[in-house]
């Protein structure tokens, strides 16, 4: 973004372009609590696929159960944790392969508009 445009839009951009990737990554909203409509935009947001990633890779690939002191845990098993985070369904797989490709995607439109405005100096 900043370097598309001038400064001033960029810092204005910035932010504003974060606060969606951030607010459907499911971290705040959980994905059930999306309305369907827009649960499309939940595919857009590479903060998803880490987030994703990261639950699957700690509570994920048939973990044991947990040790809890206490003497209910409503969390004890951790495939119960990832199924209330509706992330039962999610390949830990997709989400590397989801990551690698938006690392691609920004470097070549990062390199194609810098090449672009170098040309119009």
């Amino acid at each position: 973004i900043g370097a598309a445009m001038n400064i001033e839009t960029g810092v204005y951009l910035g932010p504003v372009t974060t606060i969606p990737v951030v607010l459907f990554s499911g971290f705040f909203v959980n994905f059930n609590a999306i309305p369907g409509y827009l649960q499309w935009v939940t595919y857009l947001s590479y903060v998803r696929y880490g987030f994703e990633g990261a639950m699957l890779s700690v509570y994920g690939f048939k973990r044991e159960k947990l040790n809890c002191s206490e003497a209910y845990c409503h969390f004890r098993t951790p495939s119960h944790f990832l199924k209330e985070m509706t992330m039962d369904q999610a390949n830990f797989w997709v989400d590397v392969g989801a990551l690698c490709a938006f690392f691609v995607f920004i470097r070549v439109i990062s390199y194609l508009v810098l090449r672009f405005k170098l040309k119009m100096m």
